[in-house]
């Protein structure tokens, strides 16, 4: 007779793979509105907050001055473009933002959206038998 027991050593790992916590979220930044939603939902993208001053991510600056309208889709974990819109998981065909996305440790709280966790993907794990 198989035992249904887990090993004491698979729930660590399971609780460690299942953790996001360490991911930045990120946001990626479009020239347009149009590119913002072809790749999301025009739903999910908004203007972005224009300043003049610089601020860095991943080492890099931006330089926040010229006369167009820039746009940001939502915010997603680094390595998971998928975020929860409506009660569905969306998740964009292409990218056509330009630049350096921002990057972020702290969620909106008046965001249409949720970042998607990552998990084990599609392989899964099954227990019991």
């Amino acid at each position: 007779m198989r035992s249904k027991k887990i090993s004491l050593v698979v729930v660590p790992l399971l609780i460690t793979a299942c953790s996001s916590n360490d991911k930045p979220l990120v946001q990626d930044v479009y020239n347009s509105q149009y590119d913002c939603s072809y790749d999301w939902n025009t739903e999910l993208c908004e203007e972005e907050q224009t300043t003049t001053s610089s601020s860095s991510s991943h080492g890099g600056g931006y330089y926040y001055g010229g006369s167009g309208t820039r746009y940001v889709g939502p915010q997603y974990y680094d390595g998971n473009r998928k975020v929860n819109y409506l009660g569905r998981k969306v998740e964009p065909s292409t990218n056509l933002s330009v630049g350096q996305p921002f990057v972020s440790q702290v969620s909106k709280s008046s965001s249409k959206s949720s970042p998607v966790r990552g998990g084990f993907g599609r392989s899964g794990f099954s227990f019991g038998g």
